[in-house]
């Protein structure tokens, strides 16, 4: 394989060439898409393993792209007489002046 950062477009105007180390994965790909990627690789004459790395550093390029300058949505503020009565912790209360967390614990320390 030719390089970790290969892209699709190079697979196409280039041929195969001399293989490379790499790290095996476990990924469960559904057969239809083993097939599609089977026709696809013989027709760009390259390995399997560099259609799929191609595949996924264009699909990485992408959401890296769509992503830039995405922010996560703030933290949500509880107001503090809806908080759990445990020190330090910032959650609501479901039940009992606790939240989820500490309440199923309350719940597991009684048995």
């Amino acid at each position: 394989m030719r390089s970790p950062n290969v892209k699709l477009d190079e697979l196409v105007a280039q041929g195969k060439v001399d293989r490379e180390d790499s790290t095996l994965m476990n990924v469960k790909v559904p057969t239809g898409l083993v097939n599609r990627i089977d026709r696809m690789a013989a027709h760009l004459r390259s390995s399997k393993t560099e259609l799929v790395i191609a595949l996924l550093n264009e699909g990485l390029d992408a959401a890296e792209e769509e992503l830039k300058g995405w922010k996560p949505p703030p933290k949500p503020v509880i107001a503090k007489d809806r908080r759990c009565s445990v020190k330090d912790c910032d959650r609501e209360k479901i039940a009992k002046g606790l939240c989820a967390t500490h309440y199923q614990a309350q719940r597991r320390a009684r048995r």
